[in-house]
């Protein structure tokens, strides 16, 4: 197997990419995405992997020095077995013929040769513009060429400029074994990247997205967080088992013999093309100096009220006030409604001094779809939210 170089996707991928495999890395028009290519060629020249990178848009110097640099890693990496078909050479064999056809044999051939010689195991080609002098069949048919063994890994690195169209034909028409698009969210706030196993030829790993950050030269995957908050007793922990694929509650008995959080709950989901992960506050006083740590980069919070208990709504304005604090998008679900002697809507407005702006949901957290209403609430608050 060869390590993407990237935190999370290697354990996605069941450990890495098989060899021999045929790979591409997706880009839209400004994502900054270069680091996954990058990431993955450091990883095989770690690895003692033989490597051909092919740069028709730099030379090889340029190429060096930002790679390293965007990496944090020496230069002295690139002493380690790799050549390059640069920008120079890509110059040269435009030059040599006028013929498309003939510029393809040529570039076909330098391939082939350089892949031999240097007997390599992994090929990276920046393809762009190979593929604007070529078309995409024509530079297909050179990446192929670089294939002189079964066990030669080819990873291709594209520009995106027609979305999911592009991505459909890719899967569709060539015989990749990995895709992996790498976008950028829609919403102005908060505003993130994020890439998508679109397909894997080796697993049945299901298409998920995964929005990342750049940090210290790594990509580092970033979960959405969404906090649920709320008094203790007031149905948090089944709400989020509810809305989980899974989870865990840590819990012990409380004072009144019913179950108390006691650390945190966790759940995860999957949501709108990318997981999502729940965090439970516990309700009790005592563990108030967590909470406002717990709310930090979230992206939105679910305060659960119980809807049969207006003594607990005075502890639900000590939440709702660290949430303003924070800025951060909120709605509250009012929970047990399904039980008698209900408060009403205006009544948990005027108790918790709460503006129609804010969306209260009378809910079962027993019952999925309720849960699952309150979350496509917040996450389309969160897209609407000014920060």
């Amino acid at each position: 197997m060869i390590s993407t170089g990237i935190n999370g996707i290697d354990e996605m991928l069941g450990g890495g990419i098989p060899k021999g495999s045929w790979v591409l890395y997706s880009m839209e028009p400004g994502v900054d995405g270069q680091l996954f290519t990058i990431s993955t060629l450091f990883s095989a020249l770690k690895k003692g992997l033989s490597c051909l990178v092919v740069l028709p848009h730099t030379t090889f110097d340029i190429f060096k020095y930002d790679a390293a640099a965007k990496r944090g890693c020496p230069l002295e990496i690139f002493n380690k077995k790799v050549v390059f078909i640069d920008a120079i050479d890509r110059e040269r064999i435009e030059k040599s013929s006028r013929k498309r056809k003939e510029v393809q044999k040529k570039w076909e051939a330098r391939i082939e040769k350089l892949c031999t010689e240097n007997d390599v195991d992994v090929v990276f080609i920046y393809v762009d513009l190979i593929n604007d002098d070529l078309g995409l069949d024509g530079a297909l048919s050179v990446a192929n060429t670089a294939k002189t063994t079964s066990k030669t890994t080819v990873i291709l690195e594209h520009l995106n400029l027609d979305g999911k169209r592009c991505i459909e034909r890719f899967i569709k028409k060539y015989t990749f074994d990995l895709i992996i698009s790498i976008s950028s969210s829609f919403r102005t706030h908060p505003h993130f990247d994020y890439f998508t196993l679109m397909h894997t030829s080796w697993s049945t790993v299901p298409k998920r997205s995964v929005p990342f950050v750049i940090t210290e030269g790594n990509v580092v995957p970033y979960i959405p967080k969404i906090v649920v908050t709320g008094p203790a007793q007031s149905g948090k922990s089944t709400f989020i088992t509810s809305a989980s694929d899974f989870g865990v509650s840590i819990d012990r008995r409380g004072t009144t013999g019913d179950p108390t959080t006691v650390a945190m709950d966790f759940g995860w989901l999957s949501w709108k093309d990318f997981d999502i992960t729940l965090y439970g506050t516990p309700g009790e006083p005592r563990f108030d100096p967590i909470v406002p740590n717990l709310l930090n980069h979230a992206m939105g919070v679910i305060l659960v009220v119980d809807a049969t208990k207006p003594q607990a709504l005075e502890r639900a304005r000590y939440h709702i006030q660290l949430i303003k604090e924070k800025h951060l998008p909120m709605v509250v679900a009012a929970n047990k409604a399904d039980l008698p002697k209900t408060m009403s809507d205006s009544q948990i407005r005027k108790e918790l001094q709460l503006g129609e702006d804010i969306p209260i949901f009378f809910i079962s957290a027993t019952r999925k779809s309720d849960v699952r209403l309150v979350l496509e609430s917040l996450i389309n608050f969160i897209t609407k939210f000014t920060y």
